[in-house]
């Protein structure tokens, strides 16, 4: 059985923060059921705060709520607390921060696909997951 797919922040802060790959993240995501970690919501915390110099405040805190509502209603979401001893050993195995590898621990104990939009990760994490990078 295949696993469900872990989206790490990068493909969340695309949706909800729009850019330029907004669009192909949306369509790449499709329908299926999504896992990610509790860090997500701080990381899209980060984002909106990095948007309010180009964005109202009320549109930056419109895209948050947006991004924090699919995190914590719409995706199952892992602890990070529970993730921290399998990613301490990623993080030293494929030698990428212990941020990036809590969403690698997450595909490999989901035994699901890694979704994100970070090349350097998605070449990295295929030695211990499946991978779908958004290009």
């Amino acid at each position: 059985m295949i696993g469900k797919t872990v989206l790490d922040s990068s493909v969340i802060a695309t949706i909800f923060f729009p850019e330029d790959m907004t669009t192909r993240a949306i369509e790449k995501l499709g329908y299926e059921p999504y896992v990610t970690v509790d860090s997500a919501v701080a990381d899209a915390a980060q984002v909106a705060a990095k948007r309010l110099g180009s964005d109202t405040p009320d549109d930056v805190k419109e895209l948050l709520y947006d991004a924090v509502y699919f995190i914590t209603k719409l995706c199952d979401l892992i602890p990070s607390v529970e993730l921290i001893n399998p990613a301490l050993d990623l993080a030293v195995e494929l030698n990428i921060s212990l941020y990036d590898a809590l969403f690698v621990a997450a595909a490999v104990r989901e035994r699901g696909a890694l979704f994100t939009a970070d090349k350097e990760l998605a070449a990295v994490a295929k030695k211990v997951c499946r991978v779908r990078v958004l290009e």
